[in-house]
């Protein structure tokens, strides 16, 4: 009851007495939602406990991190700078103002707070990764390499490495060194795309084209979906005379980055070349569109249109490029072109008068304003950006461990139409579902989430909202997470005079989990269940927040060890590791009871099963997670998500031909990212 009445005060600022407040609580609760990306809701925790506290480091810098994720980096440098001034010896505030600096440019003062932090930590591999991006991005390439190698010697056996380096190498024109690299990154991975586009890339900057071009096949054969490999194999390919070969490379290129101007132009010359000039003009008018400032393409499109008889179209664009570039003969020649073709004939006259002038006094124009254009086919002569890079572009929620590597969603997660199967997608299992009261839409999925019990107990409106069952949660607004406060403070209320409501507890504990208290949430489902031992849907609640918790907990376990170089773990961080090893295997054990006794009530919760089978991948019992997926798919033969991740399932053990047909079938159930995945390892 307590600890219920601290938290509604806490947000609705109706009490005076804050010694009694408990702000660590508070600022766990906080953490809770940083985690979860509930960046709002959390910031509101943070401001709460520096109201209370102000004189708190920590507070200040975990509000800099959600602000980061919500991109206010300008907010999340001063709360770094609070921070620093209460307590200069915490390496995360200089981490996060440092990240948050390199984010708006200012790299010098991003280095100098990544070398504060180094000072503390200075084995942390991912403070070495974000300094060395900052230097490259400050052209500090010296420096750059000095951080990658300080990298490779602490950590020898990441392979990567070799690829940034020769990255760096091309920065510091050290070809013959960047080769080097790129060649023992292919020897050590062949399988890799990105060694054998980064050595295409190098050779066709040699004129070295036949050797670009077995290199660019292979980075293709292993399933690119860099756009520069395609535009660069086409421009080789048009060179060697394969044109259709070319047009298809610069297809695949757009398919994989539709706002790839480079690509455009270069289809756009291409058709042009070709005859297709109808075609060509829409690619260089979509050039122009994602490009205002590419004058090779306006010059190209200003041909074109006076080529298709659109003069007047031909005229503005002439006059575009003079504006910019005043001598440049061809524009003041197209124009008189075009003024003629529309009976303009003195102004056609005019034109070429100008055109005859500049012409004679070209050598004093040349040395007093050398300008000029070139359209011609233009290659990608970048290096792509290296998985460290992306990896220090991904800012944890917890900076202290900062260890993601993968994108939990797809970027392109919000597109449905078109080929589906060209758009990337990472392997990452489904979600579990949960009950809450908001869900995001997923329309195009056929999994039922109808279930009569479900549907009963909300007829009987025994709490405050319809309850929804989902695996896409959505986070709360500002609205929201007052209103849910203002319910906990309510309910809380009513619990003192009906002490023996399951249904009050259960209201609460869904509260609860929506702000992301899972303790409170937990400690009300407990009594929920004591109250009325057969509560299907609180021991499901209690399964799923429970694992939450176990989630959250786990990504904060030992961080200064995730960053560290594996040999430097103390033993007191080992010791720590193995409590809560030992703890995990404990909760994991109540999580799996508790859906096993909401299967024993009621044998039909497919949700049950589909969740057990996701905990025992975590678990490496990949049998029994099928035997759980498939018994999910046998209650609901449309279960699009058991289907996807009993296919990922399948495919990890091997069973490639089980795991594909799963996978087609959850695409067919409206999982369309399956396609992708299919592609790709089916080659």
């Amino acid at each position: 009851m307590k600890k219920i009445l601290i938290i509604a005060f806490y947000f609705l600022c109706q009490f005076s007495v804050v010694a009694q407040w408990n702000t660590d609580r508070i600022l766990t609760i906080g953490q809770n939602a940083l985690y979860f990306e509930d960046y709002v809701l959390s910031i509101q925790y943070f401001n709460q406990v520096i109201k209370i506290k102000p004189y708190l480091a920590e507070p200040y810098i975990y509000r800099a991190i959600a602000k980061i994720e919500l991109g206010d980096y300008q907010g999340a440098d001063q709360d770094c700078s609070i921070a620093i001034e209460r307590n200069p010896f915490m390496p995360q505030a200089y981490y996060a103002r440092g990240f948050a600096r390199r984010k708006m440019s200012y790299f010098a003062d991003a280095i100098s707070d990544f070398s504060k932090a180094l000072e503390f930590s200075p084995n942390n591999l991912n403070l070495l990764t974000s300094r060395m991006d900052a230097r490259e991005s400050n052209k500090d390439y010296t420096g750059a390499m000095n951080d990658l190698d300080l990298y490779m010697k602490l950590s020898p056996k990441n392979i990567n490495m070799l690829y940034e380096k020769g990255r760096l190498q091309l920065s510091l024109k050290d070809t013959t060194g960047a080769e080097n690299s790129f060649n023992k990154y292919i020897g050590l991975d062949s399988t890799s795309s990105i060694g054998w586009s980064a050595r295409a890339m190098l050779r066709m900057q040699k004129d070295d084209l036949d050797g670009a071009l077995k290199d660019y096949n292979q980075a293709i054969k292993r399933n690119s979906t860099y756009v520069g490999d395609y535009i660069n194999r086409g421009i080789i390919n048009v060179q060697k005379k394969n044109y259709n070969q070319a047009l298809s490379d610069y297809n695949k290129g757009i398919k994989y980055d539709g706002k790839n101007a480079l690509a455009y132009y270069n289809r756009g010359l291409l058709r042009a070349s070709l005859g297709d000039n109808n075609n060509a003009l829409l690619d260089l008018r979509t050039v122009l569109q994602l490009d205002t400032a590419n004058n090779e393409a306006l010059f190209r499109k200003a041909m074109l249109e006076a080529t298709l008889g659109n003069h007047k179209n031909a005229i503005r664009d002439y006059k575009k490029i003079i504006d910019i570039f005043q001598y440049f003969i061809p524009a003041y020649m197209g124009i008189a072109e075009s003024e003629s073709a529309l009976g303009n004939q003195k102004e056609a006259y005019r034109y070429r008068l100008m055109a005859s002038n500049i012409e004679k006094n070209k050598e004093y124009i040349n040395r007093k304003n050398k300008q000029d254009i070139q359209a011609d086919n233009k290659m990608v002569d970048t290096a792509q950006q290296g998985t460290t890079g992306r990896k220090s572009e991904l800012f944890n929620r917890f900076l202290e461990q900062n260890s993601d590597e993968t994108e939990t969603e797809s970027k392109y997660s919000e597109i449905t139409r078109g080929n589906v199967q060209d758009k990337y997608t990472d392997v990452v299992n489904e979600r579990n579902f949960v009950l809450t009261y908001y869900a995001k839409n997923e329309e195009i999925r056929r999994t039922n989430v109808y279930y009569p019990a479900l549907e009963q107990y909300n007829k009987q409106r025994k709490i405050s909202t319809i309850l929804k069952i989902t695996n896409n949660e959505i986070p709360l607004t500002a609205e929201l997470i007052n209103a849910h406060f203002e319910a906990i403070n309510e309910i809380s209320t009513r619990i003192v005079s009906e002490n023996n409501n399951a249904d009050i507890y259960f209201n609460r504990a869904l509260e609860f989990a929506l702000v992301q208290d899972f303790n409170s949430a937990i400690e009300d489902l407990n009594k929920a269940i004591a109250i009325r031992p057969n509560f299907m849907l609180a021991y499901f609640c209690r399964a799923t927040i429970r694992y939450k918790l176990v989630d959250y907990v786990k990504s904060t376990l030992d961080p200064s060890a995730k960053n560290m170089v594996e040999n430097s773990i103390n033993p007191k961080e080992k010791t720590k590791k193995t409590i809560f090893e030992n703890q995990s295997v404990f909760d994991v054990e109540m999580i799996m009871r508790d859906f096993e006794k909401v299967n024993l009530l009621n044998p039909d919760f497919t949700f049950s099963y589909y969740n057990k089978a996701n905990i025992l991948c975590t678990q490496k019992d990949f049998r029994t997670a099928i035997a759980n997926y498939s018994k999910a798919i046998e209650i609901d033969p449309d279960f699009a998500e058991a289907f996807f991740n009993r296919g990922l399932t399948y495919l990890f053990i091997g069973e490639d031909a089980k795991g594909l047909a799963d996978l087609s079938k959850s695409g067919e159930l409206g999982i369309y990212k399956a396609y992708n995945l299919i592609q790709r390892f089916k080659k």
